[in-house]
């Protein structure tokens, strides 16, 4: 019955995502309902009508870690059993620590306003976006972006052998795109996203966080939790909150993640967020067993009637 979760982070929304998760599940209603009265704002028109700030970071943060924790919630009211071990990308690490206790809603909602206001901030007016980066390795990349010698240029999520996102200056991720094709990769891809996260950029929404995290009570996780910064797990409440700073401006180590995850040896792995970007990426990185998505409401419903009680 061991099983991991992975818990997506921004890129994975959508509009109209776990419509009828809300019509079956009151636990994804109430937790929305605190997120809005948080907030001040009708969050659930966001989610359910083609609304631009879906993609707006101030806004996909909230919406994103409501809906893992609104699944988590449903799955442990069900007394469904908690992972061997969880790993969340980017965001998703704050949710993972949220569903595992780290924090309490209260306190992780305040933790993302801060978390987005400062990226926001620390973004200033500088044009920015970010892309994945398909079928180059991330080595080969990496010395592309330091042979350009771009003002703003760099590999900030290292999701697979052959998957890596970086971010940049607009411009310079548009000059640049030809080349890497010319060099092997076979698609360039922006994503919906409106800051450069996990890059330099971000060091100023680093040194913010820590203020932030040293005034609050984070407690240890009730499962292990594979922290982004240095793909492990880990043993002080201080080093969660130390991780969860430097995160925003250093590269997400995903694929090093992905390869401690394989040193569980489970043959099960569950996505708590929408879309399968996790599970695609797991695969990626050859972690074996099956792999299912929280997302398909009638797969939920399966698997609650698998593990709970």
């Amino acid at each position: 019955m061991a099983f991991s979760f992975l818990f997506p982070g921004q890129g994975s929304q959508y509009t109209g995502m776990f419509k009828e998760h809300f019509e079956e599940f009151e636990e994804f209603q109430d937790n929305l309902s605190i997120a809005e009265d948080f907030y001040k704002e009708d969050l659930k028109n966001i989610i359910f009508q083609e609304d631009s700030r879906l993609n707006d970071t101030y806004y996909t943060q909230p919406l994103l870690m409501i809906m893992s924790y609104s699944l988590f919630q449903v799955w442990k009211n069900h007394k469904c059993p908690s992972p061997k071990v969880a790993a969340g990308h980017s965001l998703g690490e704050v949710s993972a620590f949220l569903c595992a206790g780290g924090f309490n809603l209260k306190n992780a909602l305040r933790f993302i306003k801060f978390r987005a206001t400062f990226m926001i901030e620390s973004k200033g007016d500088t044009k920015t976006k970010m892309s994945a980066v398909l079928g180059l390795d991330g080595e080969s990349l990496k010395k592309i972006l330091s042979d350009k010698k771009a003002k703003f240029l760099e590999a900030v999520n290292m999701n697979s052998p052959l998957q890596t996102v970086i971010a940049g200056n607009t411009d310079e991720i548009e000059s640049i795109k030809s080349e890497l094709k010319e060099k092997g990769a076979k698609k360039v891809i922006d994503l919906s996203v409106s800051v450069p996260s996990h890059s330099s950029l971000m060091r100023i929404a680093t040194t913010k966080l820590k203020l932030v995290l040293d005034e609050m009570r984070l407690e240890m996780p009730d499962f292990p939790i594979i922290q982004n910064l240095d793909a492990k797990i880990p043993i002080t409440a201080k080093e969660i909150c130390v991780n969860l700073a430097e995160q925003i401006s250093n590269p997400v180590q995903w694929a090093s993640s992905m390869n401690r995850l394989k040193k569980y040896g489970l043959e099960e792995h569950y996505e708590i967020g929408p879309n399968k970007v996790l599970s695609s990426l797991a695969k990626q990185n050859r972690i074996k067993g099956s792999f299912s998505s929280f997302d398909n409401i009638d797969t939920f419903k399966e698997l609650l009637s698998k593990y709970g009680k």
